[in-house]
């Protein structure tokens, strides 16, 4: 019995990187959504090497882990929050 190495680690990483899609949209705080993200970002960049895509890979982990990811985390952290569980409200 031989095994297709190159399949199996395909199969997990689109396991690794639909699991962290789900976890994207099942946490509860946006900053590890966002981490999520980053994870199914890479996750997907991944994929595109095995499908033999490396100049959409490196596109892919520079335009929207970079980027996008970078620009969402200081758009969340640099934005007022209101506070939960019975402190002072800033509004």
């Amino acid at each position: 019995m031989t095994v297709d190495w190159e399949l199996l680690f395909f199969f997990i990483f689109a396991g690794y990187t639909i699991g962290s899609a789900l976890l994207v949209v099942f946490a509860k705080e946006i900053v590890r959504n966002v981490t999520w993200l980053v994870f199914t970002f890479i996750g997907v960049a991944i994929l595109f090497i095995f499908l033999g895509a490396e100049y959409i890979a490196i596109i892919q982990i520079l335009v929207y882990v970079g980027a996008v990811c970078v620009l969402i985390l200081f758009g969340v952290m640099l934005t007022k929050r209101r506070l939960t569980g019975g402190g002072q409200c800033e509004f």
